[in-house]
């Protein structure tokens, strides 16, 4: 790295980066996306991983005599694989 005497000394004009700073700047790039792609697929497990334990709560509340409607656990179900999956 260029001190800032050897900064101000070039200009800004003139100032070019080495190939080896721009491959290290490609990397943390690269890394950054991958990172917060990560954290966005984490937040969405998580999020449908709620929505699954909510459904399996409402199953074992259930009496055993009582009919479940099947479109208000598909609808929960769907809306939540169709982002993770689709």
């Amino acid at each position: 790295m260029l001190s800032k005497e050897d900064e101000a000394a070039v200009g800004n004009d003139e100032l070019e980066v080495r190939r080896e700073d721009q491959d290290k700047i490609n990397k943390f790039s690269r890394l950054h996306q991958r990172e917060t792609l990560l954290e966005e697929d984490l937040k969405s497990r998580a999020k449908e991983k709620e929505d699954l334990e909510e459904i399996s709560s409402e199953l074992e509340l259930a009496d055993e005599d009582e009919k479940i409607p099947y479109e208000k656990l598909r609808d929960k179900t769907w809306d939540r694989c169709s982002l993770a999956y689709g």
